[in-house]
């Protein structure tokens, strides 16, 4: 572990750097519709997107609370097909292969707990279409078993950032996952959760604590299942050096949730 130890640094970096841009582009999807539906004393803010509308009418409401969620679905789709594309498995595919898992985790996950939080993005729109609970319910087990098979074709990813050699050895392939995910996701959730603050609702800070974890879903997978050697990271030493521009964009990432914090109004 201590050989790969900067690897934990850098992925630990693009976790929270990705699922704080993903979410802060979730609520910029928010925050234009506000502004679109003429919302007076519109408001950005980290996690939330505060506004004056009195009444909206129904297809109004809908396209509000729905803008956050497809804006995140474009999120994963745009950068999975990112990372389908870019032939160098170094940090910056790194960062977007995160920018992918959290789009897809901030729309599906959207899905999976419409049952229980009726003032979140889909649920609330569920509940103002009226739908009945079975129907939730079972747009929700979908939205399950959809982000667990998208995790499962991401993993591959993950697995395709360590060399041939590392992944062919199962006890150093074991070790290397760790590094690149399993650490990460703690480190991560500490951070985006504690970034996630103030909140203003449960449901905000149930998301950064709990919904990274679908990531390990696949994990099983990502340890011991084989994969084409095609394309391999050929070069470990791209993701085990600590790089300042990636450094810089953490910090400034950070630097912007906590302005946001404050919130940024349009009258």
């Amino acid at each position: 572990m201590k050989n790969f130890r900067n690897i934990i640094i850098n992925s630990s970096m693009l976790f929270v750097s990705a699922a704080v841009l993903q979410m802060t582009l979730h609520e910029l999807g928010h925050f234009i519709a506000a502004i679109l539906i003429h919302a007076k004393n519109v408001t950005l803010h980290h996690n939330y997107v505060s506004h004056q509308t009195g009444n909206l009418p129904l297809p109004q409401a809908v396209f509000y609370a729905g803008a956050g969620p497809f804006v995140s679905l474009l999120v994963g789709v745009c950068f999975h097909f990112v990372c389908s594309r870019q032939k160098k498995r170094n940090l910056l595919f790194l960062f977007n292969l995160y920018l992918a898992v959290f789009g897809y985790i901030a729309f599906f996950g959207y899905l999976m707990v419409a049952p229980f939080f009726t003032y979140g993005d889909t649920g609330y729109i569920f509940r103002a279409l009226n739908f009945p609970v079975w129907l939730t319910v079972s747009i929700a087990i979908i939205g399950g078993l959809f982000l667990y098979m998208v995790m499962c074709k991401l993993i591959r990813f993950f697995v395709e950032m360590g060399p041939v050699n590392i992944i062919a050895d199962k006890k150093t392939r074991r070790i290397f996952m760790g590094c690149l995910i399993q650490y990460p996701l703690y480190i991560g959730i500490v951070i985006t959760t504690l970034l996630n603050l103030p909140t203003p609702s449960v449901l905000s800070l149930i998301y950064p604590i709990f919904s990274p974890f679908s990531l390990m879903w696949a994990y099983g997978k990502g340890i011991s299942k084989a994969y084409p050697a095609d394309h391999m990271n050929t070069d470990i030493s791209a993701i085990n050096q600590i790089q300042p521009v990636w450094v810089t964009i953490f910090f400034l990432i950070i630097v912007m949730n906590r302005l946001l914090a404050y919130g940024i109004i349009v009258n």
